[in-house]
């Protein structure tokens, strides 16, 4: 099994979302990357994210109705995405969230 390679970011491809109730989306550049940095700045709100075409939406979870992927207050994760994947989206269920993203390779 080959060793995990080390994030590499992408130079100067960050993007980022001010997240609302209202679904957002922005492309990510430039295309290509294995990985994603994802940094939500807010001190206290949840930011939900998907990763798809120029198309795609974010959704909040309710109950049982399943949403977009949580990425909790000030936290930062990598996360991989697909050969297809160009755009990404977030919402949240409140505040103003600042959500970065940042394409690279490796984890």
């Amino acid at each position: 099994m080959p060793a995990a390679q080390p994030f590499s970011p992408n130079t100067q491809a960050t993007v980022s979302i001010t997240s609302a109730v209202t679904t957002a989306n922005v492309a990510l550049v430039p295309k290509h990357a294995t990985t994603v940095r994802i940094k939500n700045v807010d001190a206290t709100n949840t930011a939900f994210v998907a990763f798809g075409a120029s198309t795609i939406v974010a959704t909040v979870p309710s109950g049982a109705t399943g949403g977009s992927f949580p990425v909790g207050p000030g936290e930062s994760i990598i996360v991989s995405i697909g050969d297809l994947v160009t755009h990404v989206a977030a919402i949240c269920g409140a505040g103003t969230p600042i959500v970065y993203f940042t394409p690279g390779n490796g984890i």
